[in-house]
């Protein structure tokens, strides 16, 4: 798959309502969709919706504690209100991220993420494992086909 230029960019803060994932390693592939799509289905349910156009996906890659662990499915929401049965909140602080956007099947995200990773070591950008990482979901719903900008977290200024 050709790539993008990676580019760095800065967030700011965010807070989403969804659901968190939590499963085997390897079964994150799969569980994952079932809960973009159970949360598109009561996208509705969500009050302060930013829009139902972008679907965020969040998780530590090294977490330290149980409060990290796992995978978040969510809509950025203006305020938070009134969490629907079933879902929680997330709130992710302003961060730099390496940004890649992809478009394929979801199995093109791990050699993308790859991808961005060694981009990121070769211009001097260190990951931030302790952080949160971001997905943001502009197509979902179907394993076979997926837009998402691929955000993983770093340092403003490069190391060389």
């Amino acid at each position: 798959m050709k790539y993008k230029k990676p580019v760095i960019k800065q967030l700011a803060e965010m807070t989403f309502v969804g659901f968190r994932v939590q499963c085997e390693g390897s079964r994150y592939i799969h569980e994952i969709p079932k809960a973009s799509a159970e949360l598109d289905r009561r996208k509705n349910e969500i009050a302060h919706l930013v829009s139902p156009l972008e679907q965020f996906g969040a998780f530590v890659v090294d977490e330290e504690t149980a409060e990290e662990e796992g995978y978040w499915v969510g809509f950025p929401v203006h305020t938070l209100d009134k969490i629907p049965e079933g879902m929680v909140s997330l709130t992710i602080p302003d961060q730099t991220y390496a940004s890649l956007p992809i478009a394929g099947n979801n199995e093109q995200i791990v050699p993308a993420y790859e991808f961005l990773q060694q981009w990121m070591e070769k211009h001097g950008y260190p990951r931030l494992l302790n952080k949160w990482h971001v997905e943001k979901y502009t197509k979902w719903g179907s394993a076979d086909y997926v837009e998402v900008e691929l955000l993983d977290t770093t340092e403003t200024e490069h190391k060389h």
